[in-house]
């Protein structure tokens, strides 16, 4: 979440504050350590009712502004905010089967999504899939640390929780601060979110200007649109009714025959960004979890798209188009203009999603470098429940795969961040008036 944050605020903002970020996230882990260590000395110090009513509180939020979310946004935020409204009522309930529960909850969901992690790693051998291999035996490691007898006998589990929750989040602050520190004058904040191999294929192109963007870029009147079309839209039958997988993996016909969906960026006339494979994948279900490996030996020729136009001719019109004013038009066509000299085609690390995801990323270079010059705004920043949508959806394809269901939610959930809605999140709640809507979930967002 915070990548992101440095991202929209821009290059300046980000190396004049890495001293404050690694500061944070040392004193942020530290709190975390004395937390965890309250938990398990058989006296609980940590105002565990305040914690429960700050829980409640920010669920109540949550579930009301909910309302207003677009498509699979209001979905998040209805279970997010259900989850934490669950879990603070038992809290404020101090009873020894609340502290049962809650420990079932987070070690059920620890568990659940260290498998996952586990799985897709396997499954996938994305690159450095070994480091999410480790991560997530190390997740369903804590699972079973949560659920073990000595946090429930102490009546500890939420204070344990919580500390190493905030021991990782510290770690990765320090991480993410160290990083800043060694970004040079010149360059993207696209660096802190890039995988590393992708920016090592860059540094082999022919070097070019650098990018020289200290004051914020004035909006543009070419829109920036993301188009996808999902795997239904483009399955040449009726799909089999699997509505996750359907929106996020890939739609299965009556013949048996797998859709993926497509995803596309344009900013015409400078830039079309559409990968294909210059063969048609083979993709029935006998050779379909062989070519899901990113491993080289799946790599294939590929192919770039001249323009919309031409793509629409030959195909179908996009199902869904996320349309951007706001952008960095010299960081996108400076990203485009390297990411086209390779034209490599992977089906799950570098497909036509992974591209636009990248290059979208590299547009919002400094979109809100205004924002960044107050402390206000921010924090307002930090607070948008989008924020918190967008960096779960990154971190769900980062471990998997970039889908088009993926970047269509991604995009949206940045689209809100970059163009917010006249009214703030906290006044769009009901009781505040009619909600006032992101965009509709139609055709165009």
């Amino acid at each position: 979440m915070i990548q992101i944050a440095l991202l929209l605020f821009g290059a300046e903002f980000v190396r004049s504050k890495f001293w404050f970020l690694g500061l944070v996230g040392i004193v942020w882990g530290a709190l975390g350590l004395g937390v965890m260590i309250d938990g398990l000395d058989g006296e609980l110090y940590f105002p565990l009712r305040a914690f429960g009513l700050m829980l409640l509180l920010e669920s109540i939020v949550t579930l009301s502004v909910a309302a207003s979310g677009v498509g699979t946004q209001r979905a998040v935020l209805y279970f997010k905010g259900g989850i934490c409204f669950f879990v603070a009522v038992l809290i404020l309930a101090d009873k020894v089967y609340s502290n049962l529960l809650l420990a079932i909850i987070f070690g059920f969901t620890y568990f659940v999504i260290g498998l996952l992690t586990i799985t897709s790693a396997w499954v996938v051998r994305f690159p450095h899939w070994r480091t999410s291999l480790i991560s997530g035996g190390a997740q369903v490691v804590f699972a079973g640390l949560l659920v073990s007898p000595y946090p429930i006998a102490n009546s500890a589990t939420v204070s344990f929780f919580l500390g190493a929750l905030m021991i990782v989040s510290g770690l990765n602050t320090v991480r993410i601060a160290r990083r800043v520190r060694r970004l040079r004058h010149g360059t993207s904040t696209f660096e802190l979110l890039a995988p590393r191999d992708l920016l090592s294929d860059f540094k082999k192109l022919p070097p070019q200007a650098p990018l020289e963007q200290q004051e914020p870029e004035p909006a543009c009147n070419d829109p920036l649109v993301v188009h996808i079309w999902t795997p239904e839209g483009t399955a040449s039958a009726t799909t089999i009714p699997r509505p996750i997988i359907n929106r996020y993996i890939a739609a299965v016909d009556a013949q048996g025959v797998i859709s993926t969906g497509h995803a596309a960026l344009e900013l015409s006339p400078s830039v079309y960004l559409s990968l294909y494979p210059v063969a048609d994948i083979d993709r029935s279900p006998s050779e379909f979890f062989r070519i899901l490996k990113a491993t080289r030996n799946n790599d294939v020729p590929g192919t770039f798209q001249p323009d919309y136009a031409t793509e629409v001719a030959n195909w179908c019109d996009s199902d869904r188009k996320i349309v951007f004013h706001r952008y960095s038009r010299k960081a996108l066509i400076e990203f485009s203009t390297h990411y086209r000299q390779q034209a490599t085609y992977n089906l799950t690390y570098r497909n036509c999603s992974s591209s636009v995801a990248f290059a979208l990323e590299a547009s919002m270079d400094g979109v809100l470098s205004e924002r960044s010059r107050r402390w206000r705004s921010v924090l307002q920043t930090l607070l948008m429940p989008e924020l918190w949508i967008a960096a779960q959806v990154r971190k769900r394809a980062m471990t998997m795969a970039w889908t088009p269901g993926l970047v269509m939610d991604y995009a949206r959930a940045l689209r809100v961040i970059v163009h917010p809605v006249p009214q703030p999140w906290f006044q769009r709640i009901p009781w505040r008036g009619t909600a006032a809507k992101a965009a509709p979930d139609k055709k165009q967002d």
